[in-house]
């Protein structure tokens, strides 16, 4: 009889994180199925191309899907004349039917309107359609985690305040810790993982960890390196590029 896994996955890229990720949809199911997990959520970048595919894939294996979507929000609008800032991500997950119906509405958000750089959703978008949805913060490169390594942290404890408010009883400060390439945690991920703890604290909000999932094994890591590369039509030996 296979054990229970302590850790269930609650932010896994698959191959519809177009450019990025790379667990084919099939392949993460049957591994789940086969190492017992009884549950996967799935979050792929600024879509949701397969929350049909996957529920129906992961049903028949007896593996629970958790249908979610890592999206980029809008965290902190420039002041006018300001350069507009790049979005930083929250993981959202669907906790009923309303909640996968504000998903689906949040996804709309994200491409409709035309007067957006890259695909993004505000935070009174995100606050209109949280209900029945779970929040994650995002980690150390999420929103919060963008406010606190830029050392904004009276900035970064309003946007921790509305999300409370916007997701009652089901926002969660969101832990990870990723090896660099030294072996060590990513300095990011050093720098906010104490005021992560120490806000949640102070809030009374729940802590929950993460493993932000691109590829199913880890000798795919260059393969990866290699999406990555192609996406930003960067060349592998450039050091400014960004790492899988």
């Amino acid at each position: 009889m296979t054990q229970a896994p302590r850790f269930i996955h609650l932010r896994t890229h698959t191959e519809y994180s177009l450019l990025e990720g790379a667990v084919p949809l099939k392949k993460l199911v049957k591994t789940c199925a086969e190492k017992g997990y009884p549950a996967i959520a799935v979050t792929d970048t600024d879509n949701m191309f397969a929350a049909l595919e996957f529920s129906v894939l992961a049903s028949g294996m007896g593996v629970q899907p958790i249908l979610g979507c890592q999206v980029s929000v809008a965290y902190d609008p420039p002041a006018p004349g300001e350069k507009l800032r790049m979005p930083a991500p929250v993981v959202l997950l669907a906790q009923s039917e309303a909640g996968y119906m504000n998903l689906m509405a949040l996804n709309s958000c994200l491409y409709l309107p035309k007067d957006r750089p890259v695909p993004q959703v505000t935070l009174e978008e995100l606050e209109t359609h949280s209900g029945g949805v779970i929040c994650l913060t995002g980690g150390a490169e999420g929103a919060l985690g963008k406010l606190i390594q830029t050392n904004q942290m009276p900035k970064a404890r309003v946007l921790l305040e509305r999300l409370a408010r916007a997701f009652p009883d089901r926002l969660y400060v969101e832990l990870q810790r990723h090896a660099g390439d030294d072996g060590q945690m990513m300095e990011a991920e050093r720098l906010t993982e104490r005021p992560f703890v120490e806000m949640a604290y102070e809030m009374g909000l729940p802590l929950v960890a993460t493993n932000d999932v691109y590829f199913p094994k880890s000798d795919m890591f260059e393969a990866h390196d290699a999406l990555l590369c192609i996406k930003e039509g960067a060349y592998w030996t450039n050091p400014h590029r960004a790492a899988a």
